[in-house]
């Protein structure tokens, strides 16, 4: 009876070892089936996946700003407007940075620096010492030149038509001699012409010297003045007043930052200002054969969607604006009691002065 009853036991015993294994390989199988579903089903949806990331993908493009003054802001408005026009989106899908450098090329280089940190995908210098914080900050970032007047005397290309390195961009090569040809349609007995120019800045150092090798062509007396910061232009401007007919200014961050001041000390000795840049006609300029600056930003901008599309920056030839429309300011004509010629009226843009 009792090896009945143990039999019983051990039979029963079986059975529930028998469940037991049946069920777990029940398990196991259920388990490799259910992996095998989302292996597959991830392999499927990884190109999905990787498209939307692709379309999701946000780029960081670092702009530094040299100074404050209309000219260089209508670059960097321009820049990012050609970013926008050619699919680089502020704020959709591209994330713009935005830095100033007061002037300050110290401050310049840490905030260049600081772009970098942030993971910047493409650099855009506004302005040659802009342009050559980012060129000291990253060999490895592509970098954009924003209007530099003589890339390859600042150091920032092998040459323009193969540049050699990260770098490329546009170069805004002022008509100097343009620019005064019209001063002399305009001021027809001028002989002695001051030029004023930052001795810091590399761009304004080398236009200054075409503009003075010009003026000597023409038979004209060219009479050199430079200021190291801004605190000087005052006294300065002051002196050439007295000693020239006409003051021609080349492109320079030192002077645009201060231009108002350059206008208000020449208008005290009616001296004409000559400047290069569209903008500075509206702020008191007499007259120029400018270079509209929100162009040269927005191929500024174009240049860097071209590089984020995958152009390579060290052949990518720089791009030379090098050509402008004639402006004269009227109002500041007739403070300076300037007769302005028809044939310049009939050829030339009228620019109302800034209020």
């Amino acid at each position: 009876m009792k090896n009945k009853k143990l039999l019983v036991m051990l039979g029963a015993l079986v059975v529930l070892l028998v469940g037991v294994f049946a069920f777990s390989l029940a398990d196991s199988s259920e388990g490799e089936t259910q992996e095998e579903v989302p292996a597959t089903s991830e392999g499927t949806d990884t190109s999905e996946v990787s498209e939307e990331t692709d379309e999701d993908e946000t780029f960081v493009v670092g702009i530094l700003q040299t100074t404050s003054h209309p000219a260089l802001d209508a670059i960097t408005k321009g820049a990012i407007d050609g970013l926008a026009e050619n699919g680089y989106v502020d704020g959709e899908n591209t994330e713009v940075l935005f830095q100033n450098g007061q002037g300050d090329q110290n401050l310049m280089n840490t905030m260049a620096q600081s772009l970098v940190e942030d993971g910047a995908d493409i650099l855009i210098g506004i302005g040659t010492p802009a342009s050559q914080a980012f060129a000291n900050a990253t060999d490895e970032i592509p970098i954009i030149m924003g209007a530099v007047s003589d890339p390859v005397g600042a150091g920032l290309v092998d040459s323009e038509e193969t540049p050699g390195k990260n770098i490329t961009g546009v170069k805004d090569e002022a008509p100097v001699q343009a620019q005064l040809d019209m001063m002399l349609e305009l001021l027809p007995e001028a002989s002695d012409i001051g030029v004023l120019y930052s001795s810091g800045e590399d761009n304004a150092r080398a236009e200054a010297e075409r503009a003075i090798t010009a003026i000597e062509d023409m038979g004209l007396n060219p009479v050199e003045y430079t200021v190291s910061s801004t605190n000087e232009i005052q006294q300065t401007v002051a002196t050439m007043s007295q000693e020239v007919d006409a003051i021609y200014l080349p492109t320079d961050n030192t002077i645009a930052s201060a231009f108002d001041t350059v206008v208000s000390e020449a208008n005290r000795y009616d001296v004409p200002l000559i400047p290069t840049v569209d903008s500075m006609i509206a702020q008191g300029g007499l007259a120029t054969v400018g270079i509209n600056q929100t162009d040269t930003g927005f191929e500024s901008g174009r240049m860097a969607a071209e590089v984020l599309d995958g152009t390579d920056p060290s052949d990518f030839p720089v791009y030379v604006l090098n050509e402008g429309d004639k402006l004269v300011n009227l109002e500041q004509a007739e403070l300076l009691g300037i007769d302005i010629p028809q044939s310049v009226l009939d050829e030339a843009t009228v620019i109302e002065s800034d209020e």
